[in-house]
C-alpha cells in the first residue's frame, strides 16, 4: 500500500510540476487597433541563451503552405530585468538572443491583410473592431522549439459583452476576460475561437452537447435558424455513428455580407474540421437564400471529420511538422470516404432519397471529368503532393472522385466480405486497433485494410486509388441495379439561345447579365421582376430560372417581367425540342434482380 501511495504522490507531483511549466498567452482584443491584436508570450523555462519562437506553414486539415509567420509585426523580447533582446526574423520566426522572459507583437489578420488574400477563410483570423474576432489560434500563437508539447494557458481580454464560442475548456470566465486551456500546442490549434455579442444555440443529439455559435453581421440568419436545419441532420449522423464519439461539438459559423464580400478576397466558402468544433465562413445573403442544403451538407462533412481523421490518421497528422508540413497520401481516406459518409448517413435516414444520392454522386463524377478534362489522376499521387502549386488547383478532385471512390470501395467491401462488412465497419476495426493516440503508418495502411477485408481488395487500390485508371461506374452501379453511360444523345426542350445570367455585383436585386441576343430580347442591366407568375427575389431566382430557362421540362411559353430604365417590360419565348447530348447518366434499372435488391437495401439500410 505505501508503495502505492508513494506512486500516487509522484505522479501528482510530476503533474503539478508539469502543469506549473507551461506557455502563458494573453491576447488583447478590446485594445484593437488598425486590424492588429496585441499578443504577449510567458514563455517555460527555457533552457540556452537562445530561443526559437516557430510560426505554422501550415496546420492540420488545410493541405496548403500558408506561413502565418508573415502576419506577426512589431516584435520586442525582453529579459526578467526588463532589458529588450536581439529579435531577428528567420523565414518568418522569431529567434531572440538572450534569456527570454516575455515576447510581445502584434497579429495582422488575415483576413483584411492584403498578403493574407490566399489564406482560405475558415483557417484565417478576422479582428473586427467591437464587432467580431474569428480567432484562428495558429494566426496568432506559435511554440518554443523543444516545449511545443507543453500546455498552453491563454487569457483573453475581451471586449464588454462578448462570449468566446470554443470547445476549449475555461478556467476563467468573467465580463472582461476567459482564461482558457490547452494541453499543448496541437491542442491549442485544434480549437478555434470566435468572439462576439453571442448568438448561441445548444441541443443534445445522442449524449453529445452541440453548440451552435453564428455571427450575422445584419442579423439575417441566427442560431436557432441554423440548429433547426442541423437537428435532423445531427439526429441521422447519431444514428450513422451508433455511438458518438465526442461528448461535445461546436459549431462556429461566420456568415459574411456582400459588404465584406465585396472589400476582401474571397478565397471561397466552406469551413474546415477540428476534433471537437469546426470553423465556416459562408455567406449571409439575404437569410432566406442561406438554403439549408448548403449549411447541413458543409456542417454534416465537417461534423464526419470525428472519424477520420480526427480518430483514424496517419502518423503525418498525429506529429504534424508545423515548420516543415510533410502530407499523408491518404487524402482520398481523410477527405473522400468523409464527403461520401456525408451523403450516405442522410441517404440511409430520410434526408435524401436514392435518386438524391445518385445526383450527388452524378455531379461528383462531373465535376472530376471538368477539372481533370479527362486525364487519367492518381488520388495517392494527389494526397502526397498536394501542396505543390499544380495540385492545389486540383485539391477540390480529393471530394469529388475521393467520394465516388469510397463509394465504389463499399460496395467492393459488401461483396467481397458477403455483406458482413462495409466501409464504415472497416473503418471501425482500423480504430479499434489505432486511434486518436495511436497513429498508422502511412505505408502500412493498405496492407491492414486486407488483413480486415480480404487479399483481392489490393487490386482495387493498385488500381483506383494508387493508380490513375477510370473508376469503374457501371460495373459498381450494376450490382446495386443502376445502369450508367458517359454521354448520349436525348430530345430536350431547350432555348436556341438562352444566354441569359445573374448580376454577382447586387445581391438585393436580380440584374440581369446578357452578352449576346437571346431568344426573350432580353438586355444587359435589366431587373427581373416576374417569371410567369411568380414573383422573383434572390431566394428563388436560380430554382426559377432553372426549371424555366437554362432547362425547361415542358414546351410552354416562358414570360418574364422585366425593369428597363422606368418601364416594366414584358419579354416571352417557347422552347423547342432539339438534340442535346448528356453526359454521366446514371438510371434505375426497370428490372432489377432480387440480388441487386437486396445489395441495394443493405447500402441504403434504413436506421
Amino acid at each position: 500500500m505505501i508503495k502505492y501511495l508513494l506512486l500516487i504522490v509522484l505522479t501528482l507531483g510530476t503533474y503539478s510540476s508539469l502543469l506549473a511549466d507551461l506557455c502563458k498567452i494573453e491576447i488583447d482584443l478590446a485594445g484593437c487597433t488598425n486590424d492588429q491584436v496585441k499578443v504577449t508570450v510567458i514563455p517555460p523555462t527555457l533552457s540556452g541563451n537562445s530561443t526559437l519562437y516557430i510560426m505554422p506553414r501550415s496546420v492540420p486539415g488545410t493541405y496548403s503552405k500558408d506561413d502565418y509567420g508573415r502576419f506577426i509585426v512589431d516584435v520586442k523580447a525582453y529579459d526578467a530585468s526588463g532589458k529588450t533582446l536581439p529579435v531577428s526574423r528567420p523565414d518568418n520566426d522569431i529567434a531572440v538572443e538572450g534569456k527570454l522572459a516575455k515576447l510581445e507583437y502584434w497579429v495582422n489578420d488575415t483576413w483584411d491583410d492584403p498578403q493574407g488574400g490566399e489564406v482560405f477563410q475558415p483557417t484565417g483570423s478576422n479582428f473586427q473592431k467591437d464587432t467580431n474576432y474569428l480567432l484562428n489560434t495558429h494566426c496568432l500563437i506559435g511554440y518554443f522549439v523543444g516545449y511545443k508539447m507543453l500546455p498552453y494557458e491563454v487569457t483573453v481580454i475581451k471586449p464588454n459583452g462578448f462570449f468566446g464560442a470554443t470547445s476549449l475548456s475555461k478556467k476563467e470566465e468573467s465580463s472582461a476576460k476567459d482564461v482558457l486551456i490547452a494541453k499543448s500546442y496541437p491542442h491549442l490549434v485544434d480549437n478555434p475561437i470566435m468572439y462576439c455579442i453571442p448568438d448561441t444555440t445548444t441541443f443534445t443529439e445522442s449524449g453529445t452537447k452541440v453548440m451552435v455559435a453564428c455571427y450575422s453581421p445584419h442579423k439575417r440568419i441566427t442560431s436557432g435558424m441554423v440548429a433547426k436545419d442541423l437537428i435532423p441532420t445531427a439526429h441521422s449522423l447519431g444514428k450513422f455513428f451508433g455511438v458518438m464519439p465526442v461528448p461535445n461539438y461546436t459549431f462556429i459559423i461566420y456568415f459574411a455580407g456582400m459588404d465584406m464580400l465585396q472589400r476582401h478576397n474571397v478565397m471561397g466558402f466552406g469551413a474546415l474540421e477540428h476534433s471537437y468544433s469546426s470553423c465556416y465562413f459562408l455567406p449571409e445573403g439575404r437569410g432566406g437564400e442561406q438554403t439549408t442544403e448548403e449549411i447541413v451538407h458543409t456542417a454534416s462533412h465537417e461534423f464526419l471529420h470525428i472519424l477520420v481523421p480526427l480518430n483514424l490518421h496517419s502518423e503525418e497528422i498525429h506529429s504534424f511538422d508545423f515548420k516543415d508540413p510533410k502530407m499523408s497520401k491518404h487524402l482520398w481516406l481523410y477527405e473522400g470516404c468523409t464527403e461520401y459518409f456525408s451523403d450516405l448517413a442522410r441517404a440511409q435516414d430520410t434526408l435524401l432519397t436514392e435518386k438524391e444520392f445518385f445526383d450527388e454522386m452524378n455531379q461528383k463524377m462531373k465535376t472530376t471529368t471538368m477539372m481533370t478534362r479527362g486525364q487519367p489522376l492518381s488520388l495517392v499521387d494527389l494526397s502526397t503532393n498536394v501542396l505543390t502549386p499544380e495540385n492545389q488547383k486540383l485539391y477540390p478532385i480529393i471530394y469529388e472522385k475521393g467520394a465516388v471512390a469510397a463509394f465504389l470501395l463499399d460496395l467492393h467491401i459488401h461483396e467481397l466480405t458477403k455483406h458482413r462488412l462495409d466501409l464504415l465497419g472497416m473503418i471501425r476495426k482500423l480504430m479499434e486497433k489505432y486511434g486518436p493516440d495511436k497513429p498508422f503508418k502511412d505505408e502500412e495502411l493498405f496492407e491492414e485494410i486486407t488483413k480486415i477485408t480480404s487479399p483481392k481488395i489490393m487490386d482495387f487500390f493498385n488500381d483506383y486509388i494508387i493508380g490513375s485508371k477510370p473508376l469503374p461506374y457501371n460495373e459498381y452501379f450494376n450490382k446495386v441495379g443502376y445502369s450508367y453511360k458517359d454521354s448520349a444523345s436525348v430530345n430536350v426542350y431547350q432555348f436556341a439561345s438562352a444566354n441569359i445570367f445573374f448580376s454577382r455585383d447586387n445581391v438585393e436585386q436580380s440584374i440581369l447579365r446578357v452578352r449576346r441576343e437571346n431568344d426573350f430580347g432580353a438586355k444587359d442591366g435589366d431587373t427581373l421582376l416576374q417569371v410567369n407568375d411568380v414573383v422573383i427575389t434572390p431566394a428563388n431566382r436560380i430554382e426559377e430560372f432553372t426549371k424555366n430557362i437554362w432547362a425547361p421540362k415542358t414546351g410552354n411559353k416562358v414570360t418574364l417581367t422585366v425593369k428597363r430604365g422606368s418601364e416594366t417590360v414584358t419579354l416571352s419565348a417557347t422552347p423547342v425540342i432539339g438534340s442535346k447530348t448528356v453526359r454521366n447518366i446514371i438510371e434505375q434499372m426497370p428490372n432489377p434482380t432480387a440480388e441487386q435488391i437486396d445489395f441495394r437495401k443493405k447500402l441504403f439500410k434504413k436506421m
